[in-house]
């Protein structure tokens, strides 16, 4: 495997700690002594699309005036894992996963309506992905752990099974797929691949890939990992590696796949279908994991949820290095890839030479977005980006966030920007953002209509969270 760098900086963990005793000490244990508050308080959703607001056209986090957009709030009704969105090219909405019992909410007018289509008895809905692949409509579904891979041909109506030659498989499952690299024989046409980490947990682990070539029915390990447990050796970063779905290019067959790891966004790439790979630095992050933790055990939202009995094992200083659908590729071969950097803020970068040279990484969210979170990215044939993320004005509640760029290899790209409630009405009154379960991403898809739509969460007093979507509509 080549790499472009090596990671051998070593550092004390004594003074570290000792921080974070200290931190411990003065914030979180005042807070657990405390009687439990009725904060926060829970608002009924407020659907349907807003006609009195408007998204803001912003550049370099300052703001231009009034977008060309409206937003709007979509409630399934239905309880939901983490979010999952497909839609198909007939324009129906695949939003997975639905709860209680596991499937996957369907609508075929735009979000008026849902219909529930079951998964097979048994399925797990942690860590839960569905995915759709664009040249044949197939859609897929895969959960934490060494679950199998379920495909469906009618939009959920009914499922095989797809089965693996290894059960090393535990989290952050992610399916993709795409033409084959080279010429082959069989009945369907594009490769799929499923990646996921080696081990529990994002902090110690490494990536491993596996390939179907028969449409989901067998996956085999595709060969070498593409990150292994122990490459990092800098002790003050997550020796893990917090990866993103893949793409392929529809030109070659070339793997792409985006990883936050050892401190650094990287880019991970196969031109032979997964058997070797190659790593390339897209960005370097000069703080530690230490910061993420720190900063969360001084927010005072999550202290403040502490007070209050809400659970929420990852604040979301706790997973800025979390990213799914956060990759893309245009008709052109441009690459485009959004994180979340230092300061906490959605930033987009794009590529012009398949992921060896990046352009300086741009603020994406519009000037009252203070921190943002758990971000998510899709593109059109001809370049126009859409984002979606969890986003905060005033870090104590949180909600969803769309955009969308006409320009975004500009040198100053335009967003036009909203959120999918309305002020004051967030879909998280409350630290993001595992009050009502694990949530960790969102998803950003285009419909065939050039709409931007999103696949977000609503948390609520017990239970499951509510699943929701945003779109923006042009005015």
């Amino acid at each position: 495997m080549q790499r472009s760098s090596r990671y051998d900086t070593r550092a004390p963990f004594g003074l570290g700690l000792l921080g974070l005793l200290v931190l411990v000490a003065l914030y979180i244990l005042p807070a657990l002594a405390h009687a439990p508050t009725a904060w926060p308080t829970f608002a009924p959703l407020q659907t349907g699309c807003d006609a009195d607001r408007r998204s803001v056209r912003h550049a370099g986090g300052v703001a231009l005036g009034a977008g060309a957009y409206r937003p709007c709030l979509i409630d399934t009704g239905m309880t939901s894992g983490e979010p999952g969105l497909a839609i198909t090219r007939d324009g129906t909405i695949l939003r997975s996963v639905a709860t209680s019992p596991a499937g996957i909410a369907v609508s075929t007018d735009n979000g008026a309506s849902w219909t529930r289509r079951l998964l097979p008895a048994g399925t797990r809905t942690g860590i839960p992905d569905g995915y759709l692949d664009p040249v044949t409509d197939r859609f897929f579904y895969s959960a934490l752990g060494a679950s199998p891979v379920f495909a469906s041909d009618d939009k959920g109506a009914t499922w095989q099974k797809g089965v693996f030659d290894s059960a090393d498989r535990y989290d952050w499952n992610r399916v993709f797929s795409g033409r084959p690299a080279a010429p082959r024989g069989g009945a369907y046409p594009t490769n799929v691949y499923y990646c996921n980490m080696t081990t529990p947990g994002g902090f110690l682990t490494g990536a491993r890939c596996f390939r179907s070539v028969d449409g989901g029915r067998t996956f085999r390990t595709s060969g070498a990992d593409p990150y292994r447990r122990g490459d990092c050796t800098n002790l003050t970063q997550p020796q893990g590696s917090g990866m993103g779905r893949g793409i392929v290019d529809p030109a070659d067959g070339t793997i792409y796949i985006p990883v936050h790891f050892c401190g650094a966004i990287e880019l991970v790439t196969s031109h032979d279908e997964g058997r070797t790979w190659h790593r390339h630095i897209v960005s370097r992050m000069r703080d530690s994991a230490a910061k993420g933790i720190l900063n969360a055990i001084a927010s005072p939202a999550w202290r403040r949820q502490l007070v209050s009995g809400r659970s929420n094992a990852v604040p979301a200083e706790m997973a800025a290095n979390q990213f799914s659908d956060a990759l893309a590729m245009d008709a052109a071969g441009r690459l485009y890839l959004q994180w979340i950097d230092e300061t906490y803020l959605p930033v987009l970068a794009w590529s012009a030479d398949k992921g060896r040279t990046w352009s300086r990484p741009v603020r994406a969210s519009p000037p009252e977005v203070v921190q943002a979170v758990l971000p998510s990215l899709t593109v059109t044939p001809e370049g126009r980006v859409g984002l979606s993320y969890y986003g905060t004005t005033d870090r104590q509640g949180w909600t969803g966030y769309l955009a969308v760029s006409a320009d975004p290899t500009a040198a100053a790209p335009v967003f036009d920007t909203a959120s999918v409630t309305r002020p004051g009405r967030p879909l998280m009154p409350e630290a993001c953002c595992w009050a009502s379960g694990p949530q960790e991403y969102t998803v950003a898809r285009w419909s065939p209509d050039g709409t931007l739509w999103g696949a977000f969460v609503a948390t609520v007093p017990k239970g499951d969270a509510r699943g929701v979507l945003g779109r923006l509509v042009r005015r």
